[in-house]
């Protein structure tokens, strides 16, 4: 069995590199989020690669992550190859060099490379018979098209116990009931996931064009797409099947939104409907800009599609990574700090992690990477501003004061925001949030139109 030893600050990262790792090569992987530990494992521990980030930035401190290992490597007189994650060079040592952007397969490669592991030995590596998936995948199934179990710990190690026979139809009820008891996968066979994922896709792909239904029908089928899309982004990333989903989900989407009547009659079934906060929110946000755009002098026709598109592009992804409704209510530094360190590091990256994410979706509109890692108003996309300023994208601004707009209003219920004394609460808390006069344009665009 191969030990790796996983050096990155990232939790996220840390946690898929290590499950992806342990699966494919039956690998036993130590995981550090910093220096402080690498050189006591290192002493302690024989292991056969390293792979570490080449840099972290941690308190506004950069830490040269990969310089500090192979440093260690050469007081400790031990030679063990080592993977170093984005753009590095250093004068000796045994080390290989991924881009920051990387696919999954590309390490795994990189790792049968630098081992020199030979075809014969790497079929002699013990895979998991069993793979995890994401529980909250298997509530949007009506049947499987594979067995599926748990994983169950005991004395004598992990049992997989069947629990959803092949073809059996899904019952949600029974899902939730699993969830609310803390299991958080349900497994299936190696040999049967990439069947398993792509009847989730398929399935999710039918759904989606599915138009004829009710509003409310339709608003469960859009909030059902965009947590598929979530959990399959963030498990494969960007692949022929995501960017097909995530294509169909956006442009399902919008064609809802064009054909949808007043705003105050959308939020109403928006309100009454039991979907995420994250659904309701992106879809919200996406129809006041639609709404909004035409008052912008943005052009008209083509240029005005144009720029519609980019902006529920940014909708869709600007916060793809934020699974809680918690962490998406939040608008300072300081609130995403009082987080665990995880979390916090989570909300204050996602901005950043999102733009990369959509440098590599092909056909993306222009400039809508820049534009999500500027979403909360950083030009860097990590944390938040201390005041808002008028020297990002003018699309940029718009995007804040409608998000913020959509905050206030989803706090609300549908009978308090017939309250004219409530919609003139909410203006007054956007004048209080937004003192530069490009940003109080908007607010004052919407107070005159009066779309609620």
């Amino acid at each position: 069995m191969l030990k790796i030893l996983l050096v990155e600050l990232d939790e996220r990262v840390l946690s898929l590199l290590k499950e992806g790792l342990s699966s494919e090569f039956d690998s036993t992987v130590h995981c550090v989020s910093g220096l402080e530990k690498v050189k006591d494992l290192l002493s302690a521990v024989e292991f056969d690669l390293i792979i570490v980030r080449n840099k972290f930035l941690k308190d506004d401190v950069t830490i040269e992550a990969a310089k500090g290992v192979m440093n260690t490597l050469y007081d400790l007189r031990k030679s063990v190859p080592v993977i170093v994650l984005g753009e590095f060079d250093f004068p000796y040592g045994t080390y290989e060099v991924l881009p920051d952007r990387f696919r999954i397969e590309e390490l795994y490669r990189l790792i049968i490379k630098v081992l020199n592991i030979s075809e014969a030995e790497l079929k002699q590596l013990k895979l998991p018979e069993f793979v995890g998936m994401a529980i909250e995948n298997f509530t949007f199934m009506e049947n499987t098209c594979c067995d599926i179990y748990i994983k169950l710990d005991s004395k004598e190690g992990e049992k997989y116990l069947k629990r959803i026979n092949k073809f059996d139809s899904i019952d949600r009820d029974v899902i939730l009931k699993y969830k609310n008891n803390h299991v958080h996968f349900f497994y299936v066979k190696k040999n049967e996931h990439t069947n398993l994922l792509n009847h989730l896709l398929q399935h999710s792909l039918e759904k989606i064009v599915q138009i004829s239904k009710s509003a409310i029908a339709i608003h469960e089928i859009h909030s059902e797409n965009y947590g598929i899309s979530q959990n399959l982004i963030e498990a494969v990333g960007i692949t022929p099947h995501t960017i097909r989903l995530a294509n169909a989900a956006i442009g399902v989407m919008r064609k809802s939104i064009e054909g949808h009547g007043e705003i105050s009659e959308l939020l109403e079934q928006l309100l009454a409907n039991k979907t995420s906060y994250a659904y309701k929110r992106n879809y919200l946000i996406s129809a006041l800009v639609h709404e909004l755009t035409p008052h912008l002098n943005w052009g008209t026709g083509e240029q005005l599609e144009a720029q519609n598109e980019k902006m529920t592009f940014l909708s869709f992804f600007h916060d793809i990574y934020l699974r809680e409704e918690s962490h998406l209510k939040i608008f300072s530094n300081e609130e995403a700090k009082d987080l665990d360190i995880q979390s916090s590091e989570l909300v204050l990256n996602h901005a950043n992690k999102a733009a990369v994410l959509i440098q590599s979706f092909p056909h993306s509109p222009s400039d809508v990477d820049i534009f999500i890692k500027q979403h909360h108003g950083t030009v860097k996309g990590v944390g938040f501003p201390d005041f808002y300023s008028a020297s990002i994208s003018p699309m940029v601004i718009v995007f804040i004061v409608i998000e913020k707009y959509t905050y206030y209003i989803l706090e609300m219920t549908p009978e308090k925001l017939k309250n004219e004394n409530v919609k003139e609460i909410i203006f007054n808390q956007l004048y209080d949030d937004f003192h530069q006069p490009s940003y109080r344009k908007i607010v004052d665009i919407f107070k005159k139109l009066k779309f609620l």
